[in-house]
């Protein structure tokens, strides 16, 4: 079982920000209650070398889950630090349009923390 605190430090570690979230989502989609919410309870460290919209991009994402799953929000998420207060931060560098879409399909808790995404970031197929 892959966490989201282990996740931020393979991200920590050089690996790719894509695949350790979708490593991390095929394993809490395919977990019981009691192991998602394991997975999400423990905070992730603070890494200099981790982006700070990739930090926050995982707590929204820890966020999102609890609240589809009906697990309890971990407080973590809520830590100020996980919010971008400078500027935006838009999924795939979108740029015109394609911001004005991100800004209207992106889940509020990814708004809350000024990340505008596609509606499906945390789909797997």
């Amino acid at each position: 079982m892959i966490t989201i605190s282990q996740s931020v430090e393979l991200l920590s570690r050089g690996e790719n920000f894509y695949i350790v979230l979708g490593d991390f989502l095929d394993e809490f989609y395919r977990s019981d209650s009691t192991a998602r919410l394991s997975m999400i309870a423990e905070a992730p460290a603070t890494h200099a070398n981790v982006p700070r919209e990739h930090a926050a991009l995982f707590a929204a994402t820890t966020h999102k889950l609890a609240n589809d799953y009906n697990l309890e929000v971990p407080t973590w998420v809520m830590d100020k630090k996980y919010r971008l207060t400078d500027e935006p931060y838009f999924d795939c560098n979108a740029k015109d349009n394609l911001r004005l879409l991100f800004m209207y399909k992106s889940p509020t808790e990814f708004k809350y923390r000024n990340l505008f995404v596609d509606e499906n970031f945390l789909m797997r197929v």
